[in-house]
């Protein structure tokens, strides 16, 4: 098994063990810290959320140049390209720091009127930590990206297996004696420092990396900073997307509103994430076959190969989400986060659209062509803004949440496809048909599921988890009998026979 399939295979095992976690340990977190604690901790790390694309869109620059010149088979240009990447992850990482300092002094102007003194005193201790947190991890972003680009996904993929699974456990022991929102925020800065450490031992030891600064290239420098910067702008609006609407409620409703706001963003986080944990791997494979100039039909094929995988999965969680999601909040969170199922609705349902095309981002990133999804993506951002700020005044999260999916699906839906279709001249006519018929099925699929949870007698939380598994084997088996062409329908007998082989 090559080191992409490795990629692939972990980051669904963490994509997994991350929703098993996360499920887990969100109620775990409400009984020791409670819901206003909870919605703290929240809040805090949306705000510092902001922090973490202060890499200006330097590590998928470091990775695009890196590997251009890792396939080029050009040893100084790669040791050229992280020496030069070095001095700006400093610079922006200094950038950080006096951001964030101007912010913590002002904490108390922009949450003092929905938080109580104690809140806010502990708001402003948390914010420094989780500002030392992001400090360190864009100084060494480098690192990962170097193990990215060498596509040495077993320790990558690896070490977040075990950071996730560490995470949890460490807060459990702390909060046993320290029941706050500023201990769990104690237990991820150390357990990241301490991956951080294993990543930069991992590059200088076992890939035998050089830092070295051989020539300035302004021409180099030009086409660089350009993706970088066309990154940097999607990122900001990512935390436009995903984290802004609960710093909006943060000030408009409270602590309360940001609680229930962020049950609905941890599953469509995870939502988000089974369809990245393919696209994530392939942009070091994409870059090679653009350095190499392949024809854009192979990349047109591929972006409809992956995209229809992506869909399978997707539509499997988004369905299942619509028939048992009521359901399933009712049980994991409790009473009071029943809006959490709409919210999640009006998110993942738009947001799927871009999910099933995001290869078509690491083709753009190889191409050099990021700029136009960054100004589209600033616009859609900013209408998002426009109608969420109104919109959660009168509707708290759900109003945030429809202004969201609208965005999405004006900026990520229709201008994006026209792009694709019209400049980069991938199939999207053939993508759209072939992801329609697949859609029929999914229909079906859809109403089969409903006749599952209303038609058999379980009942109580076995009888709900019974109710899953089943829709699950039937969407699976309808797929794979009435939408899943051939080719699909080889790989995964290869891959049923190659388990069994193995066993």
């Amino acid at each position: 098994m090559n080191q992409r399939k490795i990629g692939i295979l972990l980051s669904y095992v963490n994509i997994i063990f991350q929703a098993i976690l996360g499920f887990i340990y969100v109620p775990i977190l409400l009984y020791y810290i409670g819901k206003n604690e909870y919605g703290l901790y929240q809040l805090i790390g949306s705000l510092i959320a902001y922090f973490s694309i202060m890499d200006f869109g330097l590590t998928a620059a470091v990775i695009r140049f890196y590997t251009k010149y890792k396939a080029l088979k050009d040893r100084n240009g790669m040791e050229n390209i992280l020496a030069i990447s070095m001095y700006g992850y400093l610079a922006v990482t200094a950038v950080c720091l006096v951001i964030g300092w101007l912010c913590y002094v002002n904490l108390d102007n922009i949450f003092g009127e929905s938080m109580t003194p104690q809140e806010l005193s502990e708001a402003s201790q948390m914010f420094l930590l989780l500002l030392f947190n992001i400090a360190v991890t864009l100084s060494t972003m480098i690192f990962r990206a170097v193990i990215n680009s060498h596509e040495r996904f077993l320790f990558l993929k690896g070490l977040e297996t075990i950071q996730l699974i560490l995470q949890p456990v460490l807060v459990i022991l702390i909060l046993q004696k320290y029941p706050t929102a500023m201990a769990v925020a104690v237990a991820q800065t150390i357990l990241n420092v301490v991956i951080i450490s294993a990543r930069i031992y991992y590059c200088f030891a076992r890939l035998h990396i050089t830092v070295k600064f051989h020539y300035w290239n302004h021409e180099l420098f030009s086409d660089f900073r350009r993706l970088a910067v066309s990154v940097f702008a999607v990122s900001l609006i990512d935390q436009v997307f995903w984290k802004t609407n609960q710093v909006i409620l943060g000030i408009v409703q409270g602590t309360a509103a940001v609680a229930v706001y962020s049950i609905a963003s941890l599953i469509y986080m995870n939502y988000m994430a089974l369809s990245t944990a393919i696209s994530g791997v392939y942009l070091p494979h994409i870059t090679e076959l653009v350095a190499k100039k392949r024809p854009v039909q192979e990349l047109s094929i591929l972006f409809i190969q992956i995209g229809r995988w992506q869909y399978y999965l997707l539509a499997l969680v988004a369905t299942g989400f619509i028939i048992f999601g009521r359901q399933f909040i009712l049980f994991w969170a409790g009473e009071g986060f029943t809006d959490a199922y709409v919210i999640t609705l009006l998110i993942i349902l738009p947001f799927t659209i871009d999910l099933i095309q995001n290869i078509g981002l690491s083709i753009l990133q190889a191409m050099n062509c990021y700029g136009f999804r960054a100004k589209i993506y600033c616009l859609t951002g900013l209408l998002n803004l426009i109608l969420a700020i109104p919109l959660g005044i009168k509707y708290g999260g759900v109003g945030c949440a429809f202004a969201t999916g609208v965005a999405m699906l004006i900026g990520n839906g229709i201008i994006m496809n026209w792009f694709y279709s019209h400049s980069i001249k991938l199939d999207i006519r053939k993508f759209w048909w072939q992801i329609g018929k697949i859609s029929a099925v999914v229909l079906v699929c859809l109403l089969i599921g409903y006749g599952i949870y209303y038609g058999l007698p379980f009942s109580g939380k076995i009888g709900f988890i019974i109710k899953i598994i089943i829709y699950t084997i039937i969407y699976g088996g309808v797929i794979y009998k009435l939408a899943m062409n051939d080719r699909e329908k080889i790989k995964i007998k290869a891959s049923i026979y190659n388990f069994k082989k193995n066993l």
